[in-house]
């Protein structure tokens, strides 16, 4: 069953999946604008305090991520020696080898997903200074400022998961160089976006409302959508589950948002039970991650 959906068949199925695609965006985005969530104002303490932690120290902290966001993407594109990948090129179909410079290489998800993580904290840390020195922190940024935070944890989450427990077996099955999925950047992105998460998640006083699930969904099928824009523009799918022309192509989108209203909800339960206790939050936490997370990278006979 899980090959036939990886595979092509007599008809091409990127018609079903457009309009799947299309289906969940449209139901996101009107129950986006229905319930009117993005205009609740959060607490000024929800958004810049911390329980634990200093108002600086927390400012610090955020400002720390924000930057590793910024140079980790920086180094990404301008490292002149770039790296090698094996997408699905457009036209044949087929996987093949090639090497990757420059601002190509931020066409991929976990680029997207660490971007947003960047942003994510760059817009808490300015909360946090403003409040700090003394200005009064626009309500947009109040607002903004959980949902962002909502949206990249469970992004996150999805990009680990579908790392640990995909590419790199994808990647071992076809006997292809694992070297690349463990550059250092790589493991920052892939392994230590939920650590550091997990720890914001501890130390901030965000409410993840339980209505920010749609905006992940949205995010995730924003991605689809530039997926098939950079297949026309460069020629290839860097993942090659997103092929809207696959025989399970539909089914495959239908379970990445699966994934990413599961990893939501894994989110809303973090919140939940740190706000509960602090310890029963780490041990949670600790425990989600050591079980997603692949830091080192596997043996291999090839």
């Amino acid at each position: 069953m899980v090959h036939w959906l990886v595979q092509y068949g007599a008809k091409d199925r990127h018609i079903e999946t457009a309009l799947a695609t299309l289906f969940s965006l449209l139901v996101s985005l009107f129950f986006i604008f229905y319930t009117g969530f993005l205009k609740d104002i959060p607490s000024l303490e929800s958004v810049v305090s911390s329980d634990y932690i200093s108002d600086i120290l927390l400012a610090v902290f955020r400002t720390a991520c924000a930057i590793l966001s910024l140079i980790t993407l920086s180094w990404i594109v301008f490292d002149p020696k770039g790296a090698p990948d094996n997408p699905l090129y457009f036209k044949d179909r087929k996987n093949h080898p090639r090497h990757s410079k420059g601002f190509t290489r931020l066409a991929a998800f976990t680029m997207w997903h660490f971007g947003l993580f960047g942003i994510s904290f760059g817009f808490s840390a300015a909360c946090s200074w403003i409040h700090i020195s003394g200005g009064d922190v626009p309500e947009w940024m109040l607002i903004a400022s959980p949902a962002l935070f909502a949206t990249t944890y469970a992004c996150a989450i999805l990009v680990t998961f579908v790392v640990s427990y995909h590419i790199i077996g994808d990647t071992i099955k076809n006997k292809y160089s694992l070297d690349k999925l463990f550059y250092w950047y790589e493991i920052v992105m892939h392994n230590f976006n939920v650590v550091l998460l997990g720890i914001a998640i501890i130390l901030n006083n965000f409410e993840v409302d339980w209505r920010y699930f749609a905006l992940p969904i949205v995010f995730g099928i924003m991605y689809t959508i530039w997926a098939r824009i950079y297949a026309s523009v460069a020629g290839v799918y860097i993942y090659s589950f997103l092929d809207p022309r696959l025989n399970g192509a539909p089914i495959i989108h239908v379970i990445l948002l699966t994934i990413i209203v599961v990893s939501f909800v894994i989110v809303k339960f973090l919140e939940l039970i740190s706000d509960w206790s602090i310890i029963a939050g780490i041990i949670t936490i600790t425990i989600l991650n050591v079980m997603i997370t692949t830091f080192k990278q596997p043996e291999t006979d090839y």
